[in-house]
């Protein structure tokens, strides 16, 4: 598994999270999702939308802080970075609405992001069954190692991303995807019955360091007060897993 994640930068971990993990999180959902908010809106579009988003969980939610240490997400991101120790960059819900449809455009995670480095890795899982037909990630398959020129670009066209090769996976509860921030990626829409209720756990590795960027979606990230080229030893930044693969591939401009 470590080698296609490295080839084509998302691999699936089947069964990984027991059913009492998955309960776990079932049951904190209310409490979850009384503090969320619209993530477009938080951007400066105030049209409805039918996705909320929730992060800073595992500093509020004691269910949720106890799924993040003791389950074995942060190992397993640890293990596929290659690194030592996995710290947890952000913890994120999102939650679509039964019905909900499209998805979201192609368009790549780490752009977006105050850091530099390579060992950098998104734990993402369901709490619902996904299909090709609702829900399931799909990765344009390589796109990771794409140079700077190509990477550094958010979002592609539709018809751009799916000239190359394109890997779909479906899941169930308990499976989680493995992916590189660096890759090309979407998802599909909510089916018409139930919502569809995702997690994304992002971890840095250790050769990650801060960049800052004048704009940034977290507000808390601009005031942790983290100088550029530092690591990210800071308590908002906890470390959550460890791995004792040590080596790792060339690095690829990040």
């Amino acid at each position: 598994m470590l080698d296609t994640f490295e080839a084509d930068g998302a691999v699936a971990v089947r069964g990984l999270l027991d059913a009492d993990w998955i309960r776990t999180l079932r049951d904190a959902m209310p409490e979850i999702l009384e503090r969320t908010y619209d993530p477009v809106e938080r951007m400066g579009d105030a049209r409805t939308r039918t996705t909320r988003s929730r992060d800073g969980m595992w500093r509020e939610c004691e269910p949720f802080a106890r799924f993040l240490f003791d389950s074995p997400v942060g190992d397993t991101a640890a293990a596929f970075m290659r690194s030592a120790t996995a710290r947890l960059y952000e913890d994120l819900l999102l939650y679509r609405e039964a019905g909900a449809e499209g998805s979201a455009s192609w368009h790549r995670d780490a752009p977006y992001w105050p850091l530099r480095g390579w060992q950098l890795a998104s734990v993402w899982f369901s709490l619902e069954t996904v299909t090709r037909a609702s829900g399931a990630m799909r990765f344009v398959a390589g796109s990771h190692l794409d140079d700077d020129e190509l990477a550094t670009a958010g979002s592609v066209p539709e018809s751009e991303a799916e000239q190359r090769r394109v890997v779909l996976v479906e899941a169930e509860p308990g499976d989680v995807v493995v992916f590189h921030p660096r890759a090309l990626h979407t998802a599909y829409g909510s089916t018409p019955d139930r919502p569809r209720r995702t997690f994304t756990l992002r971890f840095t590795g250790d050769d990650v360091r801060f960049r800052p960027r004048r704009s940034m979606y977290h507000a808390w990230m601009r005031d942790c007060g983290l100088q550029d080229g530092d690591a990210l030893d800071h308590p908002w930044f906890p470390v959550v897993g460890r791995s004792s693969v040590a080596d790792r591939p060339p690095t690829v401009g990040c």
